[in-house]
């Protein structure tokens, strides 16, 4: 088992659309989680209600663009390695001098899984898609994770893949017997993240039955009674009101398990009682993928 200690490079996802309520056609199973985890168009609806003025009315609200962003919301995270072996060759020279001796080559297959879960309590309307990439980065591994924003239950990312080993070849000392044994590293990482859904748009009320000018949610939020957990936000990347927004903060949970090295290790057994370690080295390979599928776990 090897610890590492981990940083992540949050993924800024922008969305152009307008947010739109849960159609109420999703699986019962789906609906039962919608009773907590709300769609965050409802959530902004309910906030712009509570801050209408006296005698206005909510009208109606749009989100001109959205950011979806995450981040490691912990100091470090464990990672959990093993060592598979996949193969291995006995070369027993006999030729009465030093020789070099090769190794049978063979192809391996593999499965690559990753599961992520939105806890965040709030997701996207079911009419597109929006989903949140995570990078992050250890010392000695790099890798993804991703959220789908507009579901609230466990999706599961499974994929097959594969390398070819061609022969490799060892030099064997006369009279000698070697083992080579190939040992591939499987690295397993769970943790939590943290998403960040940004909105930035505008609301409509109505005074007398007639349309107010359109207002930022940003300053709406500034005055509702019930916030529904959103807070201000001002971003640096565009000027003018586009600068405006709010946003609705939550938990990720992941878990993800992958391949990542071959090495080959090198063994004098010439006497079985008592065998040498040789060397152990890195055998670069390239990965394939086959297949991918995604499903989300009932």
């Amino acid at each position: 088992m090897k610890k590492a200690i981990f940083s992540l490079l949050a993924t800024t996802m922008s969305l152009g659309m307008i947010l739109s309520p849960v159609p109420q056609n999703v699986k019962a199973a789906e609906q039962s989680k919608i009773s907590v985890y709300q769609d965050l168009g409802e959530r902004v609806k309910k906030m712009a209600q509570s801050a209408a003025l006296s005698g206005s009315a909510y009208g109606h609200h749009t989100i001109r663009d959205a950011e979806l962003t995450g981040r490691n919301i912990e100091s470090s995270m464990t990672e959990n390695s093993e060592l598979l072996t996949i193969g291995e060759n006995i070369l027993e020279n006999n030729l009465g001098h030093d020789a070099t001796l090769p190794t049978s080559g063979y192809e391996h297959f593999f499965e690559d899984k990753t599961s992520t879960t939105n806890t965040t309590g709030w997701t996207f309307g079911y009419n597109f898609s929006a989903t949140l990439s995570v990078l992050m980065a250890s010392a000695t591994h790099n890798f993804s994770v991703d959220y789908n924003m507009t579901t609230a239950r466990t999706e599961e990312k499974t994929q097959r893949r594969t390398f070819t080993l061609p022969s490799q070849p060892v030099p064997v000392p006369a009279g000698k017997t070697y083992k080579v044994e190939y040992k591939f590293e499987k690295v397993s990482i769970s943790g939590r993240n943290q998403l960040n859904a940004n909105l930035y748009g505008d609301v409509t009320y109505y005074y007398n039955n007639q349309p107010l000018s359109p207002q930022l949610l940003y300053s709406a939020l500034g005055r509702a009674a019930d916030t529904q957990g959103f807070e201000r936000i001002i971003r640096d990347t565009v000027s003018g009101n586009d600068r405006f927004g709010i946003r609705a903060t939550g938990i990720g949970l992941f878990k993800t398990e992958f391949g990542t090295r071959l090495f080959a290790s090198i063994t004098d057994i010439t006497n079985p009682r008592s065998p040498v370690k040789i060397e152990t080295k890195t055998i670069p390979v390239e990965f394939k993928t086959i297949s991918e599928n995604t499903r989300v776990v009932e």
